[in-house]
C-alpha cells in the first residue's frame, strides 16, 4: 500500500480515539458498538521490556516466515489461513497449545502480552475471558508478526464467521483486535482504519482484489484514521471495519496480537488468532 495515496484523502476526526492507562469495560463496549474507534494504552510494556521480548522472539526456534511472503516473520498461525485447507486446519489444531505454551517459556521471565491481556480482560469483563473454541477445539491465541521493509497489509477486514469451514458454527457476533507493538518501524507501517464496514461476505467479495485477501482502495470511503503506533503500546479496534498497514519503508514492525470475541453481555469474552 502506497502511503502517498492517503495524503489527498480527507482524514476522519480523531475525537473517538481514547488514550488510557488501562483497559476499562466502557472501552470494550464502545469499540463493540462503534462509538469508539480506537483505544490506545501507551507503555503497556516498557520500551526496555519490549526490546527484551522482541529479542527472545527472534531467537526462538518457532520464529519463521510465511512461505509466500518471506518479508513477514511470524510465530503461530492465523485461523484465517485454514480456509478450505484441511492440512492447515490440522496443523492449527495440532500446534495451537504448543505455540502458546512454548512461547510462554521462550519469553520467561516476562508474561506474554496475550496472557497479560487475557487476565486483564477477565478482571474487567463480568463473565471473564477465555480461549475460544471452534468445532470443539480450543484455538490458538497470540500470533506474532514481523513486517519487514517492503511488506504491508492490504485493506481488509476480519470476521470470524466468514472464516469458518463446512459445518463449523460460532456464537461470536462481534470482535475486536488487540495488538501489542513490541517494535515499530522507523518509517512507514502506520495502521489505517477506513470508514467502511461490509455487512456481508458477498458485499466484501464485490470489492475484493482477485486472488488476494484485500479489497480495492478505489471502492473505499474518503474518510480514514491513521495511527502511528509507539513501542510498547497496546492498540484495540474493531477489525470488522476495513483496515490496513502501510508499507514498511525503513526498519521493521513486530506485534503480538489476538482477536477478542463477543457473544453477548452475559457471556464470557473469547480470544483467538
Amino acid at each position: 500500500m502506497d502511503s502517498t495515496n492517503l495524503n489527498t484523502v480527507q482524514k476522519q476526526s480523531s475525537k473517538n480515539i481514547i488514550s488510557a492507562k488501562e483497559i476499562e469495560m466502557w472501552h470494550l463496549k464502545g469499540l463493540l458498538n462503534r462509538t469508539i474507534d480506537v483505544v490506545r494504552i501507551p507503555e503497556y510494556f516498557s520500551k526496555r521490556n519490549s526490546k527484551a521480548i522482541s529479542d527472545k522472539i527472534r531467537n526462538s526456534e518457532f520464529f519463521g516466515s510465511y512461505v509466500n511472503a518471506p518479508k513477514i516473520g511470524r510465530v503461530g498461525q492465523a485461523f484465517f489461513e485454514c480456509q478450505n485447507d484441511e492440512v492447515s486446519l490440522q496443523r492449527y489444531r495440532e500446534f495451537s497449545q504448543v505455540w502458546i505454551k512454548e512461547m510462554r517459556k521462550e519469553v520467561s521471565p516476562f508474561l506474554t502480552p496475550i496472557d497479560r491481556l487475557r487476565l486483564e480482560l477477565s478482571e474487567v469483563w463480568p463473565n471473564h475471558c477465555h480461549l475460544a473454541e471452534i468445532d470443539n477445539h480450543k484455538t490458538f491465541a497470540g500470533l506474532v508478526r514481523e513486517f519487514k521493509e517492503g511488506s504491508f497489509a492490504e485493506p481488509h477486514n476480519d470476521v470470524l464467521s466468514w472464516d469458518l469451514i463446512g459445518e463449523m458454527r460460532t456464537n461470536i457476533i462481534n470482535q475486536l483486535t488487540a495488538n501489542v507493538y513490541l517494535q515499530t518501524s522507523e518509517k512507514g507501517g502506520a495502521l489505517i482504519l477506513w470508514d467502511n464496514w461490509p455487512n456481508s461476505k458477498e458485499e466484501y467479495d464485490l470489492i475484493r482484489i482477485e486472488g488476494s485477501y484485500g479489497v480495492k482502495e478505489e471502492f473505499l470511503s474518503n474518510n480514514y484514521i491513521r495511527i502511528i503506533p509507539e513501542v510498547g503500546e497496546l492498540i484495540l479496534f474493531n477489525p470488522m471495519r476495513i483496515h490496513s498497514v502501510e508499507n514498511i519503508q525503513q526498519g521493521s514492525r513486530l506485534t503480538w496480537s489476538c482477536f477478542i470475541g463477543f457473544e453477548g453481555s452475559d457471556k464470557a469474552l473469547q480470544i483467538w488468532s
